[in-house]
């Protein structure tokens, strides 16, 4: 195993994590947020490791939280140009180290929080999600994209990761979509596929 949220693993590939993967989809994540009521002024990206996915949004405060000091620390030399960062960006990453399920944020502070393709390694995911929306304000959003693992390819990746240790938990859109609802929330599942969003509305 490889700790809390398979720590030790992006531990050992912080250095490499951006060559390894893809830009985050800015086009999925804008129409996400665009379900918050209101202007997006503080994001919360939990899991957000080197700010691969928080340098894809705008808003005056942006907030990687994530449990491994090394990710984190190629987050924090983020810069506010180059490829895959907003036209406009506001503002530069902040970064905060800790676990998604127990957030130093006060409650009903917060515009929006994401999780992108980290959902699955979090430990105790129903603790995350009423984490998130203790901490959104009435009419945040809280924005899941995460791999379907009754996809062909998420089929794949979840056993993949399996075989390497991980103790990772992948959901349906469907079963995402309930957890999220359990929760208060009110759901709507963006998209389908190999990758998918689910978004919350803290009503």
């Amino acid at each position: 195993m490889h700790g809390i949220g398979d720590v030790r693993f992006f531990d050992r590939v912080a250095r490499l994590y951006d060559r390894m993967m893809p830009a985050a989809d800015r086009q999925s994540l804008t129409a996400a947020l665009s379900r918050a009521d209101g202007d997006i002024d503080r994001i919360l990206d939990l899991g957000g490791g080197t700010g691969r996915a928080t340098i894809a949004v705008d808003a005056g405060e942006r907030t990687v939280v994530d449990i491994s000091r090394p990710m984190l620390k190629r987050a924090r030399t983020r810069t506010a140009s180059g490829p895959g960062r907003p036209t406009n960006p506001a503002g530069p990453l902040a970064a905060l180290q800790g676990y998604a399920g127990q957030l130093a944020v006060g409650d009903n502070t917060v515009d929006a929080a994401i999780v992108v393709d980290a959902f699955h390694h979090m430990p105790e995911q129903a603790a995350v999600v009423d984490e998130a929306r203790r901490v959104l304000r009435p009419d945040g959003v809280f924005v899941i994209r995460e791999f379907d693992p009754s996809h062909p390819l998420g089929w794949v990746l979840a056993r993949g990761e399996h075989a390497i240790a991980m103790n990772s938990t992948f959901y349906t859109p469907a079963e995402l979509a309930e957890l999220l609802a359990d929760a208060g929330f009110a759901v709507e599942i963006l998209d389908a596929g190999f990758e998918y969003t689910v978004v919350g509305t803290n009503r």
